[in-house]
Parts: structure tokens; C-alpha cells; sequence
């Protein structure tokens, strides 16, 4: 039996790197897999900020192929609770 997608346009195990720059503290970066998203954030902001922008990255990768263009690899963008939340493909 397949195992159902996470977030379409990425495979369960694709290897991501994540940066969270909070609004204080510290920044907080880490590589993992779209699979180990629900187990390895400590706060329910964090993977929601870092769920919304792969589904951000997500969507982009599906318009620039739709264009002919070349796929986006990364991206920043404001999120709830932090000044900035970076992704970025391996």
C-alpha cells in the first residue's frame, strides 16, 4: 500500500533545511524531512510557520513549471510569531 503524500509536490522524505528568526531569542535551524515535521518541533507555531511555507514553496514550484521556468529551491517569508521563517531544499 502507497503511502499518502504530506504536501503535495514533495516526496515524505525530501530533506529540507529550515531557519526560525523569532521575534526574540535566538534563530533555530535544523535539516529534516517533510516525514519528521509532525514529531520534531517543540511548539505548535514553529511547524505551522514552517508547514505554511513549504506549502508556500509548494505552490511556487508548481507555477514556474506550469511557465516553463526554473523551479524556486527556497524561500523567506514572515510568519505568526516570527520575523522570518527560510526553507530551502537539499
Amino acid at each position: 500500500m502507497r503511502t499518502k503524500t504530506i504536501i503535495d509536490g514533495f516526496k515524505n522524505s525530501q530533506k529540507f533545511r529550515f531557519i526560525l528568526s523569532p521575534i526574540v531569542g535566538e534563530d533555530v535551524g535544523m535539516t529534516i524531512t517533510i516525514q519528521q515535521m509532525s514529531d520534531l518541533f517543540a511548539t505548535r507555531d514553529a511547524r505551522i510557520a514552517v508547514w505554511d511555507a513549504l506549502m508556500k514553496l509548494a505552490s511556487e514550484r508548481r507555477i514556474a513549471e506550469m511557465k516553463g521556468e526554473p523551479k524556486p529551491l527556497g524561500l523567506v517569508r514572515e510568519a505568526f510569531g516570527f520575523k522570518q521563517v527560510q526553507v530551502d531544499l537539499h
